[in-house]
């Protein structure tokens, strides 16, 4: 069986089982995987972040999402959070967007900021969703790629009506991309062609030999402009379609 075969059913295997645990009363963050999880960390135990700024970062979440003054927000890690203002402003912008990135965050702690409250009675029309770089050095590609659906499964759970694009994980040079896009092809069938969407932007940050391109990175993982502009640029189609606009 090919990769891409194998994948397929792992997934399918994957998305069965989080179902059928739901069928019984248990949420998506309680289900248990199809697979043995064999790395000390479980990206489906929700747990909050362990960087200094967690708490005070997730407070400001809270407050955002107790104001409910956004049709659009913009969920993940660091490289969520440090999106450039100017170029925030240039691709989400019109549509009253608001940033709940938190720097560090796994797949777990976006769990646990959900349960512990934020989003909750909102209802954005769109949820743009960027996890799981954090994991990838923690986590098989399997693992991580369960954690992220989790995370989707749970977003749906706290805002039904809204709509979710995910965005696959960038390459970076800390982590092979041969695991980056099995991670990416495992999500990629979240996507049920209505309220979640797929969408892989970092396609475009690859050489044709499938280098990081020149430019793109500011470390290991972070962007630089010019590869904020490919994220910008790579969504905002499906971000006005999806927007409504």
């Amino acid at each position: 069986m090919g990769c891409r075969a194998w994948w397929n059913v792992v997934w399918a295997a994957v998305i069965v089982a989080a179902v059928m645990q739901q069928g019984r009363g248990q949420t998506a963050a309680e289900a248990e995987p199809a697979f043995t999880l064999t790395s000390k960390n479980d990206p489906s135990k929700p747990v909050p972040g362990g960087v200094r700024w967690f708490g005070r970062e997730h407070q400001k979440c809270l407050a955002r999402t107790r104001a409910k003054d956004f049709e659009m927000c913009l969920l993940g890690d660091s490289i969520t959070a440090m999106w450039p203002g100017d170029l925030f402003n240039k691709y989400f912008g019109k549509y009253r967007a608001a940033n709940f990135g938190i720097g560090g965050d796994r797949c777990e702690n976006v769990l646990w900021r959900l349960q512990q409250g934020e989003l909750a009675g909102t209802s954005p029309k769109l949820i743009m969703l960027l996890i799981g770089t954090n994991n990838q050095g923690m986590n098989t590609a399997e693992e991580v790629a369960w954690g992220v659906g989790l995370v989707v499964k749970r977003l749906r759970e706290v805002c039904p009506e809204s709509k979710i694009l995910l965005v696959g994980i960038f390459p970076s040079r800390g982590t092979p991309y041969a695991k980056t896009r099995q991670i990416n092809e495992a999500t990629a069938k979240l996507a049920d062609g209505a309220s979640v969407r797929f969408i892989d932007p970092g396609l475009k940050m690859l050489t044709e030999e499938g280098e990081v391109e020149p430019g793109v990175l500011s470390d290991a993982v972070h962007l630089t402009p010019k590869g904020y502009a490919i994220w910008g640029d790579g969504t905002a189609e499906a971000v006005a379609e999806m927007m409504g606009q």
